[in-house]
């Protein structure tokens, strides 16, 4: 079994990548999707661990994308860490620190405030990217909130008060450059867009396909049986990869285990070996 989608401190994730890596081995994963947001930096490390500990590292990044109304994420698999999509993460990654910087500024006149150095203490790392996760535990920290979900609520979330949109690509960006890249385009979570029901969903998919798109999302460890079904069904009907994970993030979502998706368990080996075809049909053409 395997699980393809983890996420570790190199984004806002409380694992970092060899931790990460020896929990999958020690719940008797074969392989692990290390798949950050906008950037690959836990793959060199967790590559390391991988060896060590017998574990195949699956490498991967989360895109976060925006169409139609709506915010979507987007994994791509197996791209090249010398392409162009490696230059674009930098960008993203570079507007990430500056919309941090207005973070704590708009907490700072809400009367919330917060220092980049707590911040960087609870996500334990002196340098590298901050998530909106670090904040929220630091603001429960703090005491400003009880529950990391008021702060997502009151100050963190789309729409609210401390909000600051951030750089995102198209989806039919964020596909072309994957597949330039050499990757593996899938759509993570779809349902996991509230503000949109299944046939929305579908009605944005039609376009997904036709930019390209691989894959999406079967199994999801927050998928009822309804959005299982509707997942399964449409990448029947469209003749694409259904791939899965459980989101992983460690103490930044303590209910969501690694290894374990709405089936209870973790993704059958065959849904990476389906990845892998893809990947190389990418390559070859």
């Amino acid at each position: 079994m395997v699980d393809l989608h983890a996420h570790t401190t190199a984004s806002d994730g409380t694992y970092s990548p060899r931790q990460l890596v020896q929990l999958a081995h020690d719940i008797g994963l074969d392989a692990v999707g290390v798949t950050d947001h906008d950037t690959i930096a836990a793959w060199p490390e967790a590559s390391k661990a991988g060896e060590e500990f017998g574990v195949e590292i699956v490498p991967g990044v989360e895109l976060s994308t925006s169409y139609s109304g709506g915010r979507f994420h987007l994994l791509g698999y197996y791209v090249n860490p010398q392409s162009e999509l490696i230059t674009v993460l930098d960008e993203i990654q570079k507007a990430r620190r500056e919309r941090n910087e207005q973070i704590f500024a708009n907490l700072e006149k809400l009367g919330v405030p917060l220092t980049e150095a707590e911040v960087r203490a609870i996500a334990g790392r002196d340098d590298g990217e901050l998530g909106r996760p670090h904040f929220a535990q630091a603001m429960l920290k703090r005491g400003y909130v009880d529950t990391l979900q008021e702060a997502f609520d009151k100050y963190l979330a789309d729409g609210s008060s401390a909000y600051v949109p951030k750089k995102v690509l198209s989806p039919q960006e964020a596909i072309a450059a994957i597949h330039a890249a050499g990757g593996v385009a899938i759509w993570a979570h779809p349902p996991l867009n509230r503000k949109l029901n299944l046939m929305q969903l579908e009605e944005r998919l039609r376009d997904w396909v036709e930019w390209g798109l691989d894959g999406l999302e079967t199994y999801y460890f927050r998928y009822t049986s309804e959005e299982a079904a509707w997942a399964r069904g449409v990448c029947e009907q469209y003749n694409i990869i259904g791939s899965g994970g459980s989101d992983f993030h460690g103490a930044a979502k303590p209910d969501v285990k690694l290894g374990i998706t709405n089936t209870g368990k973790a993704v059958p080996n065959e849904v990476l070996e389906q990845i892998k075809a893809r990947r190389d049909q990418i390559r070859g053409a």
